[in-house]
């Protein structure tokens, strides 16, 4: 017992666990308002939604790499004040200049008849409201890098939560596409607090600077962060837009509903690896092969098989929560070959920070872009020209983290000294005993075999991967008994 209250102080009392548990209880909460979200707004207006999250997300990405770039940069240089406030001052500028460009983009849809796709959706009645929430979001991604360097995370914690927290508040009063505005307003709200929050609690000064030669070195990282960042993200957008153009609002609908769950699941994982990126790019920078080897064996063991065993799990589960949804029933094998597309992609994870640690951006951006392309050609082939169904339309995503986690971690042993050989990294990467209940599950969903048979691949990966459950175990207890595990 008296064990047992030494390691919740010490949790209690760790603003890195604090900052995990914020997150666990915000997605709990996402996860409410996504059950409610779909009830109130029904397969059509969830389609709208879903929609709208779309835009949203494209233009999050487009940010040119520059909260990224300043991460990197700012991760590496933390001790030398002058220079940290020079980065950030520039970044700054750099961040207003996007913004201009973004509302004149946003706004030309509003004016200029060349977005046919959200006439569909209706989506210039959103465009002003879309705008404001763009160009807050790319401050605040900045703002959220620079405090997490300086280990100020809580106001990261509040920025991530205080939407999902307004949405729960007042979605119990509209419904509808009056629900869509409200929530709308809601994020444009709770962005803007963040904001005033973020400059009032700043750690370092924010000056507003101009520096043609340091902008040049931020956006030539960026650049290469920007391509390989987005282009990757791009791969599961440009998925969405293209099931969002050739199937019904409605089953665009089922899809979203189903991606939301998915999602989250990854949503969470990602707030770990959050903390620790930074953290991990500076010790790939400054460490040997053999110690990079050491740390990559560590953080990619707890975080793909935390990934895969929760995703076998919540395969089963997902049923279960139809019984209250009855209009998204035919969201089940959506979901299922969805959170085994994004699964997929975890298991490269640590091979493309190394690269980033090891100045490799632009190799690592080209490959992402070219694994893009090939995404977009070959979801195309199946959406447009094979007319796959809505429940495998994702299958060209799939395919592409495949070999898309292949390329990156050949490369990233490669670049550690290590073999690098086809089957040498396809043994590191798509171990047997994991992906064996992978291609059981997959092979249950395009068979199209009944929920109870999921279990067989839950309980063999239990049993096959115990080793690595009880790393987990040991990694947790860990990191509650030493904050300095995670601190950043």
């Amino acid at each position: 017992m008296d064990n047992f209250k030494t390691l919740a102080k010490k949790a209690l009392t760790n603003t890195a666990i604090l900052y995990i548990i914020s997150r666990y209880a915000t997605y709990i909460i996402q996860f409410i308002n996504s059950l409610f979200i779909a009830l109130y707004l029904g397969p059509y207006y969830l389609g709208v939604w879903g929609f709208i999250i779309l835009i949203l997300g494209y233009c999050g990405k487009f940010d040119l790499g520059i909260a990224h770039s300043a991460n990197a940069i700012l991760s590496i240089n933390k001790n030398n004040d002058d220079y940290v406030e020079k980065v950030i001052g520039n970044s700054l500028s750099m961040i207003m200049g996007l913004s201009i460009v973004i509302l004149l983009v946003l706004y030309s849809f509003k004016y200029i008849n060349c977005f046919n796709i959200g006439e569909k959706y209706n989506f210039d009645e959103y465009i002003i409201i879309v705008s404001i929430i763009a160009v807050l979001t790319y401050f605040n991604a900045l703002f959220s890098n620079i405090f997490r360097i300086y280990g100020k995370i809580l106001l990261i914690a509040l920025n991530q939560s205080l939407y999902p927290i307004i949405v729960l508040l007042i979605m119990p009063f509209f419904r509808s596409e009056i629900l869509i505005w409200a929530m709308l307003i809601a994020y444009s709200f709770s962005t803007t607090i963040s904001f005033i929050l973020f400059l009032y609690q700043r750690p370092v000064p924010f000056k507003l600077r101009f520096s043609f030669d340091l902008v040049k070195h931020i956006q030539i990282k960026g650049w290469h962060l920007f391509v390989y960042n987005t282009s990757l993200h791009l791969i599961i957008l440009s998925t969405n837009s293209f099931i969002s153009s050739y199937y019904a609002i409605d089953e665009f609908g089922y899809y979203t509903f189903s991606y939301s769950f998915a999602n989250a699941i990854f949503l969470l994982l990602s707030s770990i690896s959050y903390l620790i990126f930074p953290k991990m790019l500076n010790r790939f920078a400054s460490s040997n092969n053999t110690q990079i080897n050491n740390i990559l064996g560590n953080i990619r063991v707890a975080y793909i098989s935390l990934s895969h065993l929760i995703v076998h799990f919540l395969i089963i589960i997902f049923p279960f929560f139809l019984f209250f949804f009855p209009e998204y029933q035919q969201a089940s094998p959506i979901f299922k070959i969805t959170a085994l597309t994004l699964v997929l992609y975890t298991n490269s994870y640590g091979y493309s920070g190394l690269l980033i640690a090891r100045g490799k951006e632009r190799s690592l951006g080209l490959l992402t872009f070219l694994t893009l392309l090939f995404n977009i050609g070959l979801t195309y082939l199946f959406i447009v020209t094979f007319k796959f169904s809505i429940s495998l339309a994702i299958l060209g995503s799939m395919i592409t983290y495949f070999f898309y986690t292949l390329y990156t971690s050949m490369n990233g042993r490669k670049n550690m000294g290590l073999n690098s050989g086809l089957i040498s990294t396809f043994i590191d990467v798509y171990p047997w005993r994991m992906m064996l209940p992978f291609l059981i599950s997959l092979i249950l969903i395009i068979t199209n075999s009944r929920d109870v048979f999921f279990i067989i691949p839950f309980t063999l990966y239990f049993f096959l991967n115990f080793n690595d459950i009880k790393i987990i175990r040991n990694l947790v207890l860990k990191v509650i008994k030493d904050p300095n595990l995670m601190n950043i």
